[in-house]
């Protein structure tokens, strides 16, 4: 026997139970709500009976957009759902609310990762993986599965952050690891700045290389009052804010190699081949490989270049960065 389609009183629904609710999107719902307006709710949301309630299993946002639009009936707001059958399990009833998503549109990282997390309390690893298809209607390796399973035990916090963009899947992943107050610096830290896959991953590294140099927790690292100076500059953009942590972390975990890239940059500087000539060493020093670059805006200004470069082979600053 399938779910009743029936009309109920939006009174009768307790809105703030959302056991079931998966998507992070809390968006501005008058679009969808002007549509009801011209076509009618097309597809009814689905609520669960409890307790001479209903909880709402599939559809917050159209119940949202129907509210918007205050239909009235006899003083009371009505809409048509899908009432479950009252034998219905907790386990059906989030199937239904995770398929009725995922064959509208893929999930995204943090939603697959609440879906696995709830559906581990009924499914192992390998059950997860073999059903996937006709529950995420896409399929999921097993190894996957254990990933996402993984970050699953980290905080609201954290998959906030995922959803966002702050907290990459691998960074997730990789701090999944750490103790629990090691996890929370991070999600701090991630919170206050916006980087790159890449860049987080290099600011945990930093700051566990550090700390284990050191002989610090990581939470000690972070009370530095230059860390947390960079952190609450409100008037700074997260991405600047990214690369004065990654400039501070560097420096203070490869002392000596910021010493040397300053000395470099002296001896460029002092090297006089002219404005339009530049020597950019290494990024980080992690290669040997320099980059010489000149502007020319017609042929005697190239042969003005070539020529100053031609003048500097003899320059001991220039040998001395080549041949340390």
């Amino acid at each position: 026997m399938s779910d009743c389609l029936c009309e109920i009183n939006i009174s009768d629904i307790n809105l703030t139970d959302e056991r079931y609710k998966i998507s992070f999107s809390d968006k501005d719902i008058c679009f969808l709500a002007r549509s009801f307006k011209e076509t009618g709710l097309i597809y009814p949301p689905i609520v669960r009976p409890v307790n001479n309630t209903f909880i709402i299993v599939s559809g917050f946002n159209r119940i949202r957009a129907h509210i918007h639009n205050n239909q009235v009936h006899n003083n009371e707001t009505k809409i048509v759902v899908y009432k479950t059958k009252p034998d219905t399990t907790d386990y059906q009833c989030l199937l239904k609310s995770i398929s009725s998503l995922t064959f509208q549109r893929q999930l995204t990282i943090a939603e697959l990762i609440i879906c696995t997390r709830r559906l581990y309390q009924f499914l192992d690893k390998q059950q997860i993986a073999e059903k996937s298809p006709a529950i995420f209607n896409t399929e999921l390796a097993e190894s996957f599965v254990g990933d996402l399973l993984t970050i699953g035990g980290l905080s609201d916090t954290a998959m906030e952050l995922i959803h966002t963009g702050n907290l990459s899947f691998k960074s997730a992943k990789r701090i999944s690891l750490f103790e629990k107050e090691s996890i929370k610096v991070f999600l701090d830290i991630f919170s206050k700045i916006h980087a790159s896959q890449s860049k987080q991953l290099e600011i945990i590294l930093y700051i566990m290389e550090i700390a284990a140099r050191d002989l610090i927790k990581p939470k000690a690292l972070l009370k530095n009052q230059e860390i947390q100076d960079i952190l609450s500059d409100e008037k700074k953009e997260p991405g600047l804010k990214t690369e004065d942590l990654r400039a501070y972390l560097f420096e203070h975990r490869f002392p000596t190699v910021l010493k040397y890239r300053q000395m470099v940059r002296e001896k460029i500087t002092s090297i006089k081949f002219g404005n339009r000539i530049k020597i950019s060493p290494p990024e980080n020093f992690d290669s040997q490989t320099y980059s010489i670059s000149f502007t020319a805006k017609n042929y005697k200004e190239f042969f003005a270049n070539v020529q100053n470069l031609n003048a500097g082979l003899e320059n001991k600053e220039l040998k001395e960065i080549f041949n340390p």
